[in-house]
């Protein structure tokens, strides 16, 4: 057999391990469920050990599929959910569970940030938004205030990727997709911590882990990581980077001409741009070539929304659930007999940015049924994606040419359909789903030398699985455009509600 590729992929629920060899082909995937903690409402933390055991069970799954061992693998890359900040001891042992980019504990810190340097100013340095967990230096300033013993411990306040590439090597670094949402660097220079910011917020500089490139190989993997993953000693391992970025990789993202929508609990949209990008609505970080930029829009609670419409209100989970809500919508006409929904239940990012927001139905009446409802959800969580599309477009200043489609919220062919209708634009759903995973094969592979260039590591990307086109229907776009410009009106309009209903979270 070829030479095999490892692709990591830990994501918010789940973590997957795929083997790959050059060409793109998938050998074997294992794939393991985690849990994330909400110790307090609007809390959101993970333990980092669950996320390595699901890296040493899924790998044993995906060489058992594939009939190799793990010593065939001749490079690991990853992606790692992020913005993520976990302290690690010089061993990379958590002395505090990760705090994930949804949690809003830092609020606090937050405002001390504002009355320091003020929030314009400081927005304008980083070029990113200052929000709790998103911008992660919130996280650190959280653990220095709140847990000093843990912060004062820490070798390293690490990204999500450093703990997974430490533990494997005993090298500590992060990539420019990590640093360029930390808010301790300048976007037009994520390869360079600042000093001055560190200082002006009071974040020890020499508790940041060096930056490499997503695709460098930062070490190989040790005597210790050999023992207990099997993988032989002194595999290259790539530092990989924030999961949206290798999931652009692995769906052949390479210029603006393409946007990445990854369907998933939480919706993002990626968009390579030429030059880093900034405004209120988006953000903007490191790609993997070094002077080119990833942009991204987030909708923080897409999946979930469904997920809790079909547990709460339906008393379904699973895929059982899902199948159920999607019947009962498919018995309700377009635009649900005019009820909206608005799916902030987490807070909002994208392009709100408010941890405050709250999700709401508007419409309801006594005819109102539960299908019109189930089918809200779907449309309302559509109206957030057509948002952060026309955020994309705005802030690279073009159209893209293709809408390339992926995750597990593209299995649903109902939820496709409303999205291609919302948005009256057509999606290409990719056949391989696995995106994560590859394009963490694929930085591996052209960090160990397989690919000349990462032109040639995307053009593999794009060569793998095909896609299918979801056409919108044009006698429906008249409605959506009605319905989406009273969606968008909904939380300028009952922002200041929402902020008195969560006042006591």
């Amino acid at each position: 057999m070829a030479e095999l590729l490892l692709g990591i992929d830990v994501g918010t629920s789940a973590v997957k391990a795929g083997l790959f060899d050059a060409e793109g082909p998938l050998f074997g995937l294992g794939r393991t469920a985690h849990a994330v903690s909400a110790p307090r409402p609007t809390w959101a933390e993970c333990d980092p050990e669950l996320w390595w055991r699901g890296i040493l069970k899924s790998l044993a799954e995906a060489c058992r599929q594939a009939d190799v061992g793990p010593q065939d693998v001749a490079a690991v890359g990853m992606g790692v959910l992020f913005p993520v900040v976990v302290p690690l001891d010089r061993n990379a042992r958590a002395l505090h569970p990760a705090i994930l980019y949804s949690d809003q504990r830092s609020l606090n810190q937050v405002r001390a940030i504002e009355d320091a340097i003020g929030r314009k100013r400081y927005e304008g340095m980083i070029g990113n938004n200052l929000v709790p967990g998103t911008c992660a230096v919130t996280s650190m300033a959280w653990l220095r205030d709140e847990k000093p013993e843990a912060y004062s411990k820490a070798a390293t306040l690490a990204s999500g990727n450093t703990f997974v590439a430490a533990r494997l090597t005993g090298e500590f670094c992060a990539d420019p997709s990590m640093v360029g949402l930390s808010g301790l660097v300048d976007i037009s220079d994520p390869w360079r911590w600042s000093a001055d910011l560190c200082e002006q917020v009071g974040i020890d500089a020499d508790r940041l882990p060096r930056i490499a490139g997503a695709a460098e190989v930062i070490g190989g993997v040790s005597q210790a990581a050999a023992r207990e993953t099997g993988l032989r000693p002194g595999t290259p391992v790539v530092c990989g980077a924030g999961d949206v970025i290798v999931s652009a990789v692995g769906a052949g993202a390479l210029s603006p001409d393409t946007l990445v929508y990854i369907a998933g609990s939480t919706d993002s949209v990626a968009m390579p741009v030429r030059q880093p990008t900034s405004g209120r609505r988006w953000a903007c970080t490191g790609y993997v070539p070094r002077d080119t930029w990833l942009g991204i829009g987030a909708n923080t609670s897409s999946g979930v929304s469904v997920e809790w419409f079909a547990r709460e209100v339906l008393d379904r989970t699973g895929d059982a659930g899902l199948r159920e809500m999607t019947q009962l919508a498919a018995t309700s006409p377009p635009g649900s007999n005019r009820l909206l929904f608005l799916p902030y239940l987490q807070g909002e990012r994208t392009p709100v940015w408010d941890p405050l927001a709250r999700g709401m139905f508007v419409g309801l009446t006594s005819a109102t049924t539960r299908a019109d409802m189930a089918r809200a959800v779907f449309e309302g969580t559509s109206f957030a994606l057509r948002q952060l599309v026309d955020c994309a477009e705005d802030a690279a200043g073009q159209a893209p040419r293709e809408i390339r489609a992926v995750g597990g919220g593209t299995n649903n062919d109902l939820w496709n359909q409303i999205k291609a209708d919302v948005l009256q634009r057509p999606l290409q759903v990719l056949g391989f789903q696995e995106t994560g995973a590859l394009g963490g094969a694929l930085l591996a592979g052209l960090g160990a030398g397989l690919y000349a260039s990462f032109e040639e590591a995307v053009t593999v990307a794009r060569s793998v699985g095909g896609t299918r086109t979801v056409e919108p229907d044009p006698m429906v776009a008249g409605l959506y455009d009605e319905l989406f410009n009273l969606y968008e009106r909904l939380y300028p309009q009952t922002q200041q509600i929402a902020h008195g209903l969560a006042a006591e979270s």
